[in-house]
């Protein structure tokens, strides 16, 4: 009974924000508020939108009505035309939205998307991390019923690994930063069923795309771009590879395309970086009225980019101590073998990621699954408070139950 009560116990702490040691109940309550206040936030704004422009038509509406003409049995793309990007994984996602107008379909997709972004931010990235909803580059994706905050959220969240598939181009890019072979598999299986839906799409899906394309052209080929390749010195952290994989992929280069980078800052202070330099680039992506074309941002609109955004957060990755002596760094299981209930290096996985406060390290019990995360100011405390709470919980569900309790039963 013990055993069930402590396994039960440890689900639900698991779904709560960690904290440093020694920290009072407040600071988890502290952080249940930024998470309410960011969730209240994107709702807030989201209906503000509606109120003050209730007809505005978004890339959502295209998905809406995409969707509607697959339930009715037509084909879900238009003529060639017409522009549409959207595979049909990204169809599909707005299939259970046709049961509801149009008008308030808009809101509720944006507003669930926001949830989701703010969640995998919270829950995975810290509290520090919510500041990326007041960035320019979230709230002009929200305005145009765009899926790059969900892209983020699903590479954040497991659960919503499948859900990359979306959008291939971002998602590619989110996986290679942090790659999974749940996710991997979740998207494949989700292709899989829009083949199964309608087998013909990837060719009508081709026909749609439109003929001048030299709007979504890769970072690396437009203006400075070729800076970007600098990434590659670290390579081997997800950050790095993030920025190298956003320079290869084509893209519309419009402020929307920054929602990825907001998994770059790993503090208040770089957030704000990414918050003040998104705002830039929304402001002249706004001064060049983008509605009447994207040649004059190719020309204007992207150096700025580049230049507020991509370069800071390209910096902030460089400055960063590399992987080869981050590995030096990160603390061995091989030492303190004094320790209790020391469990053995190769059935542990540690995955180690820079927080706001500190490092927040993950240790992963491969053979059953159970996994713990804490939050300190070094790795190698991190990760070694860590690996003694996973070592106490393993070890008190194999201890075998006292001899009063027994005889109780």
């Amino acid at each position: 009974m013990s055993t069930e009560l402590s396994a039960r116990h440890q689900t639900w702490s698991d779904t709560l924000p960690v904290a440093q040691s020694g920290t009072q109940p407040s600071s988890v309550r502290r952080d249940l508020l930024f998470l309410a206040i960011a969730l209240a936030f994107v709702l807030v704004c989201r209906l503000l939108l509606y109120v003050w422009m209730p007809e505005r038509i978004s890339d959502f509406d295209l998905l809406y009505d995409a969707a509607a003409r697959l339930v009715h049995g037509e084909n879900p793309y238009p003529t060639g035309t017409q522009r549409f990007p959207y595979p049909l994984p990204a169809v599909l996602l707005a299939v259970p939205f046709t049961r509801i107008p149009l008008e308030l379909a808009r809101p509720i997709f944006d507003v669930l998307i926001g949830w989701a972004f703010v969640y995998g931010l919270w829950k995975y990235r810290g509290p520090y991390a919510l500041l990326a909803v007041v960035s320019g580059a979230y709230l002009f994706a929200m305005t145009r019923g765009q899926t790059t905050p969900l892209m983020v959220a699903a590479s954040l969240i497991p659960a919503l690994g499948f859900l990359l598939a979306v959008r291939p181009n971002t998602g590619a890019a989110l996986w290679i930063a942090r790659p999974s072979l749940a996710a991997l598999l979740g998207a494949g299986l989700f292709l899989g069923l829009s083949l199964a839906v309608r087998p013909s799409w990837p060719w009508d899906w081709w026909l749609a795309l439109p003929l001048d394309n030299t709007g979504l052209m890769p970072p690396v080929l437009r203006p400075f771009g070729v800076v970007l390749l600098l990434a590659a010195l670290r390579w081997r952290t997800p950050e790095g590879r993030l920025i190298l994989a956003i320079a290869f992929i084509p893209q519309t280069a419009l402020p929307y395309e920054l929602v990825a980078l907001a998994l770059i800052p790993a503090n208040r202070l770089e957030m704000a970086v990414y918050v003040v330099g998104s705002w830039i680039a929304v402001a002249v992506a706004e001064q060049l009225h983008l509605g009447q074309g994207t040649a004059e941002w190719n020309a204007t609109g992207w150096p700025v980019t580049l230049g507020v955004v991509y370069l800071p957060m390209l910096y902030l990755v460089i400055r960063r101590q590399g992987s080869s002596k981050s590995r030096k760094s990160e603390p061995g299981f091989d030492k303190d073998r004094r320790r209790p209930n020391r469990l053995a290096d190769q059935e542990l996985k540690v995955d180690i990621t820079p927080n706001g406060a500190g490092f927040m390290a993950k240790v992963t019990h491969l053979p059953t699954g159970q996994s713990v995360t804490e939050i300190d100011q070094t790795r190698r405390l991190a990760v070694r408070k860590a690996h003694d709470k996973l070592a106490g919980i393993l070890a008190e569900r194999l201890r075998p139950p006292e001899k009063g309790r027994t005889e109780l039963k």
